[in-house]
């Protein structure tokens, strides 16, 4: 029986409901999990069900983390949030945490994962970061695509054969301060902007900046990154 990943839902602000990148569920799936989309519900008792009934979560990219939840030192900076996922996904993550539940965050997921143990975020890459590296996705045009450099071993290294390895790129924040507990194991080549942490404790909890939904069938490194989270899911069956 496959291991059953609950899915932080997506969230349209205009329609005021959730909804779900299809590629999220493929990326679960050709990984070995069963994904299941999770309802925006904070409330306790549906944290609780969440997080008995699954073995592991992928917390989803999307809008910015509201900037009341860190140290946020130029809010004007920062985009509209989807509070509603926020109420929901900083529960979730502080339950599955304590139940000892594997965790990998996708992009907002990061950031999201660095603000709940702590750290702190860049508000704006363009007005922050001297830097030429492209990290949004401006429309019409191609995704934005740059290098990150692998550092120490983890299991992002396990994944890759080289460690200097291409991810797309969709955000206009960062991590700034890491959070204790975290230790950065890739950074974009040409301005050190961090790309992906793992936890230092036992249970696994690893997040990048990226979207391996996107890319991992012309790039496969990161469906092997995925494996590692399935099988960690697994392993508490």
């Amino acid at each position: 029986m496959r291991p059953l990943i609950g899915v932080t839902s997506l969230w349209d602000d205009e329609k005021s409901c959730g909804w779900m990148w299809q590629n999220y569920l493929e990326l679960i799936w050709d990984a070995g999990g069963m994904p299941m989309v999770l309802s925006l519900n904070a409330s306790d008792e549906a944290v609780h069900e969440a997080v008995t009934r699954c073995d592991g979560f992928l917390f989803t990219g999307g809008q910015d983390v509201a900037a009341d939840r860190f140290d946020c030192k130029y809010p004007q900076y920062c985009q509209k949030p989807a509070l509603t996922r926020d109420a929901v996904e900083f529960k979730l993550f502080d339950a599955a945490r304590k139940a000892h539940r594997p965790i990998f965050g996708i992009c907002r997921g990061l950031q999201l994962i660095n603000v709940a143990l702590g750290g702190t975020l860049i508000e704006d890459i363009p007005a922050q970061v001297d830097t030429k590296t492209e990290h949004r996705y401006v429309t019409p045009g191609s995704p934005s695509m740059h290098q990150v450099e692998i550092s120490g071993e983890s299991f992002l290294s396990r994944a890759n054969s080289q460690s200097v390895v291409t991810v797309n790129s969709y955000h206009h924040q960062a991590l700034d301060r890491v959070a204790p507990g975290l230790r950065v194991i890739a950074k974009s080549v040409t301005d050190q902007i961090v790309e992906a942490v793992q936890s230092n404790e036992a249970d696994f909890l690893v997040a990048v900046q990226w979207h391996p939904e996107r890319i991992y069938r012309e790039y496969p490194e990161n469906l092997r990154l995925v494996k590692f989270f399935i099988e960690a899911a697994g392993s508490r069956r």
